[in-house]
């Protein structure tokens, strides 16, 4: 799946990025972040539920999800990319405008879909 959304730079605009969900997007995660995406998802997704602190749930996952699927979508090359990328390219938004974001991206990433079609019975 496909989707531009909006993000605020560090330097105060607005600009789009393009992000990009694939059958890849959980092995590219491992390779460039050694952790699986879905456990990781499943530890976050838990201590929301449940507000218990999980020590081993990576609070970083959203915006390493978000790296992954631009990388995807601006079509880079997944095999030069690293920590020290991710580093670089979260450098350019704002404070938590990736956090902000996060529930855009984690739908994206797992396909949800807002329907638009509308019942014809109760």
């Amino acid at each position: 799946m496909f989707k531009q959304i909006n993000l605020i730079t560090s330097e105060g605009e607005e600009k789009a990025f393009k992000f990009l969900a694939t059958g890849t997007t959980a092995y590219r995660y491992r390779q460039i972040f050694q952790q699986d995406l879905m456990v990781q998802l499943s530890k976050m997704s838990a201590f929301q539920d449940s507000g218990t602190s999980d020590e081993t749930a990576d609070s970083t996952i959203f915006e390493k999800l978000a790296f992954i699927m631009n990388a995807q979508a601006e079509g880079k090359n997944m095999n030069q990319l690293n920590f020290d990328s991710f580093l670089e390219w979260a450098d350019q938004f704002a404070g938590a405008e990736l956090i902000t974001h996060a529930p855009e991206i984690v739908e994206l990433y797992l396909g949800s879909k807002i329907t638009k079609s509308i019942p014809k019975k109760d």
